[in-house]
This record gives structure tokens, C-alpha cells and sequence, in this order.
């Protein structure tokens, strides 16, 4: 009675391991599962060997149905470790680690199946039927051993598990829970059976192990069905992200982070030290634009090794129910199409050469500030500078000492003004300025300080010192006045500074316009 009793709980868990590993193969794309396919088919094989344990009739037959039992066993531990360290992401060294403890399983199922001939596992054995069907032996110098060998790689693999278990947040503590409860079962029950023949109260050998497995696989069946165990990430995808140049990061619904590929960490670095299930807004320097995680583009920059441009994008996965279970976020940099763009728009409005506006920016934001400023009631100036004897610098040294002269006075001129006021290059050796919110002493003042600044300039070229004086034309900006008479009035300013000797700050005045004069 109590061996059929036990061949319909073993025949239950071989349904249910059947059914865990089918799923596992055929409904999960999870990249991590191969470990997993791997010991469940081994629990298979030690059920049905402990299933034809229990069906013979004799001892031969018992020995094959362990022999297949044994065949399983020495994998499952080890199977089951590599699948928990794959799945809390501990790196295993293939050859060092992974390999010799495959051979070693090797050689326990290989050393088992041949014990009749050396008898290191079994000295002999016999056939029990007393109260199941059962072999029933005298333990060999390696029996200990092979025993002991798997229940090393549950420690090990539950050591990895009650690590992570720290590290993890929310609903993904429970999978390792699961996990948890799935190898303490088998590893308790084993240890009760060892226990039981070393203090003599199982002499008949009835082995717990085998049923345990049926209360682990109802476990495996919760973690692969209500959490989700095996999740939405394939690993097509995961070969694909690794090789990508955009940045991938996935969330849950809740925005816990789930995974990330090398380029999302090479742009957010600090994304590596997340733990699975931990929110992805405690990431060190996260994206304040991407707080909303709406569905769709978002630019922001960052601040490593010099300012880089990205844009993000957000897109929602949902089941087959339409739930929301996960959202993606990928992010592409777009730094040189930023600088190209910046590159364009400084063609528009940046003189090439010296770097400050050209004549039409400068138009365009000076009629702004004049607008404003009449606002505010506010005083305005426009002035025109330009260098003396400039022709004679390229006639002298070239028109690439010329070039440079020219950068060098505007950099003079931006360090003199403010920086507020507005400054272009009005052709040649020409510059304008507008001025706003002083009152003519004031502006005659900072006039001069760029007058005398140029004054004591030295442009060193090629070994060469080279110096320039300037002459600069004042004029107040009057209600009658546009722009453009404005700066008219300072070019008649600068014609009496030239006329009047050169290295001079003059203001217009009405008498000595040589309009007025009659010169041209």
C-alpha cells in the first residue's frame, strides 16, 4: 500500500517536472533558462529512475532504476547551482569552475553505474520489499562522498541565493524565495534520510529525497507561473543589446529596474550598481527629464568628459491582456547632430573669423534691445570702432597677421563691455556696438577703456609684435532715430576721431557732422 501510495506522489512530481520543463523550453524566451532546462531535465531522470526503483521486482531491476536515479542526481545540484548564480548575475569561470565540476558529476554517475565491478559505492546489494520497493545496500568508501558532493552545491547555491536576497527589492525577492524553499526541500530531506540511517530508525532505506521533489516542483511551478520567473527579456534581445550603440534600459510597471546593456551604462554609469527591483530614479546623475517616463522623446544632456547630447525615448510593454509590465527606455546620443546644428546656426549669426555676431544677428538682436530699453526708459548708444592704418598690418605682415589682429581686437572689446552689450563686426576692420542703460559720461568712459585697452595690445605673430590703435565714433540713440541712423550718426562720430588724428573716442554732434561740413 505505501509503495503504491509513493509511486503515485513520485508519478505527480514527474507530471508536474514534465509539464515545468516544456514551459520552460517552449514558453519562456528568457536567456537564463538553459541552466534551468538542464536540471529540470535531470530531476526528471532521477524520478524515473526512482520510478523503476519502485516498480521492480528484484534487485537487478532496483539497481537500474538507481543507476538512472544516480545518473540524475549527480547533476542536479550542480546544474542547480550555475542556474542560481546565472540568474543573480555571479559570474562562474567556465573553465576554472564550471568545467571541473561538470566532470566531477561525470565521474559520480560514471563511478555509480559501475559499482558491481569495483564496489566503491555499494559493496553489495539486495532487494527489500517490505514496505516499498527499494535496494537495499552496504555503503562503499565513495558512498559518503557522492552524497556529500551535491549537497555542497545546494550550500553554495543557497549562500548566492540569501546574498542577493539583500540586494533585490519588492516582488523579485519573492522569486528568490522561491528558489530558496525549492533547494532547502530536497537539501533538508536528504539530510533527514543520512540522518535517519546513521542513527539506525530507517533500516528499511525509505528514501524522503524523491518526495520532497514533488513539494519542490509544486514551488517551481508557483516561481514559473504567479512570479513570473522566467520574465519578458529573450535572449535574442540580450544578444542584441550587448551589440547595439543606443542605450537600453528596461523597468517593470513600477519602474524597477530589471536590466540594462553596456552602452546605457557607458552614458549612465551609475546604472551598474542597481540592484534588481530598486527604482530607477535613485540612479546617481538619472535624467530629471526622464522623471515623467511618458511615452515620448526627451532630450537632456550630460556633463562627462566635456557636454553630451541624448534623446530618449519611452515605449510601454504591455501582455497579451494589454497590462502594463514593462517599459523600455533607449537612448541614443546626438551630440554631433547637436553640434552640426550649433555649427549651422553660428554660420547665420557668428562672424567666422573673430567669433562675435555678424551684421544681420546683430541687427536682428539690437532692434530687441532698443525696443526694451525704450520700454524702460532707459538711455541707448550705438558705436563704431575702427583699427587705424589697418592696411598697412596686411601690406606689412599679410592678411594672415591681419586675421589675427582682427580676433584679437574683438576679444579687447568683449573683456572691455558688458555682457549684455551687443558686439559685431560691420565689415573689415569695422565694429559696432549698442549700448544700453548708461548715461554719456558713462559711455564716453567705456569707450575710452577700449580705446587705451587696444592701445597697450600686443598681437605677437610668427615672432612678430604687432600693435594697432583704434578710433571710435559715439552717438546717442534719440526717439527720431532708427538703427540704422544710429550707427550712420557714430560712422560720422569716427570720421571726425580719424580726421582729428587718429587713437580717438569722438561723440556726435549735429555742427560736426561733415554732412553738416560738406565732406563725403
Amino acid at each position: 500500500m505505501l509503495n503504491s501510495v509513493i509511486v503515485i506522489i513520485v508519478c505527480v512530481s514527474l507530471a508536474t517536472s514534465i509539464f515545468i520543463e516544456i514551459y520552460a523550453i517552449f514558453r519562456s524566451q528568457n536567456y537564463k533558462k538553459d541552466y534551468f532546462i538542464l536540471m529540470q531535465a535531470m530531476i526528471i531522470l532521477y524520478l524515473f529512475g526512482y520510478l523503476l526503483e519502485l516498480t521492480s521486482t528484484n534487485a537487478e531491476e532496483a539497481y537500474t532504476g538507481v543507476k538512472v536515479l544516480y545518473a540524475g542526481a549527480s547533476f542536479i545540484a550542480t546544474f542547480a547551482f550555475f542556474f542560481v548564480a546565472d540568474f543573480c548575475d555571479v559570474k562562474i569561470h567556465s573553465v576554472l569552475i564550471k568545467a571541473p565540476l561538470v566532470l566531477l558529476s561525470f565521474a559520480m554517475a560514471i563511478v555509480m553505474a559501475t559499482t558491481k565491478f569495483h564496489h566503491l559505492v555499494y559493496i553489495d546489494y539486495g532487494f527489500d520489499s517490505t514496505y516499498i520497493n527499494n535496494l537495499v545496500f552496504t555503503p562503499g568508501p565513495l558512498y559518503s562522498i557522492i552524497n556529500t558532493y551535491p549537497a555542497v552545491c545546494l550550500i553554495l547555491a543557497l549562500v548566492v541565493l540569501l546574498y542577493q536576497l539583500k540586494k533585490w527589492k519588492t516582488k523579485y525577492r519573492k522569486q528568490i524565495l522561491v528558489f530558496i524553499m525549492c533547494i532547502a526541500i530536497p537539501f533538508v530531506a536528504d539530510g533527514i534520510y543520512h540522518t535517519s540511517i546513521i542513527a539506525g530508525i530507517n533500516e528499511h532505506r525509505i528514501y524522503f529525497t524523491p518526495i520532497s521533489l514533488a513539494v519542490m516542483s509544486l514551488f517551481l511551478y508557483l516561481g514559473v507561473i504567479r512570479y513570473n520567473i522566467f520574465e519578458i527579456i529573450s535572449i535574442a534581445t540580450v544578444t542584441a543589446m550587448e551589440h547595439i550603440r543606443e542605450g537600453f534600459v528596461l523597468v517593470d510597471e513600477n519602474d524597477s529596474y530589471l536590466f540594462s546593456n553596456p552602452a546605457a551604462v557607458k552614458i549612465l554609469p551609475e546604472i551598474k550598481k542597481l540592484a534588481k527591483g530598486e527604482s530607477i530614479f535613485t540612479v546617481m546623475y538619472w535624467p530629471h527629464e526622464l522623471d515623467a517616463m511618458k511615452s515620448e522623446q526627451i532630450e537632456f544632456t550630460t556633463l562627462d568628459e566635456g557636454i553630451k547630447y541624448f534623446r530618449a525615448s519611452v515605449s510601454p510593454v504591455f501582455s497579451k491582456k494589454k497590462i502594463l509590465i514593462a517599459k523600455i527606455i533607449l537612448i541614443g546620443e546626438v551630440t554631433d547632430s547637436v553640434k552640426l546644428m550649433k555649427e549651422l546656426e553660428n554660420a547665420a549669426y557668428i562672424d567666422a573669423l573673430t567669433g562675435i555676431y555678424n551684421r544681420k544677428h546683430f541687427y536682428e538682436l539690437a532692434n530687441a534691445d532698443i525696443e526694451r530699453a525704450l520700454r524702460l526708459n532707459q538711455s541707448i548708444y550705438t558705436a563704431m570702432l575702427d583699427l587705424d592704418f589697418f592696411k598697412n598690418v596686411n601690406d606689412t605682415y599679410g592678411h594672415a597677421a591681419g586675421d589675427i589682429v582682427l580676433k584679437t581686437t574683438a576679444g579687447v572689446i568683449r573683456q572691455t563691455i558688458r555682457t549684455y552689450d551687443l558686439l559685431c563686426r560691420y565689415g573689415g576692420e569695422e565694429f559696432v556696438l549698442l549700448i544700453t542703460d548708461l548715461d554719456a559720461p558713462e559711455a564716453f568712459s567705456l569707450m575710452e577703456r577700449i580705446r587705451e585697452n587696444m592701445e597697450i595690445t600686443t598681437t605677437c605673430y610668427e615672432g612678430l609684435e604687432i600693435k594697432v590703435t583704434c578710433s571710435i565714433g559715439l552717438a546717442k540713440f534719440v526717439e527720431t532715430d532708427t538703427l540704422e541712423t544710429s550707427i550712420r550718426k557714430s560712422d560720422e562720430a569716427l570720421y571726425v576721431a580719424k580726421n582729428s588724428g587718429r587713437n580717438l573716442v569722438r561723440i556726435f554732434c549735429e555742427q560736426e557732422s561733415p554732412i553738416n561740413k560738406g565732406l563725403s
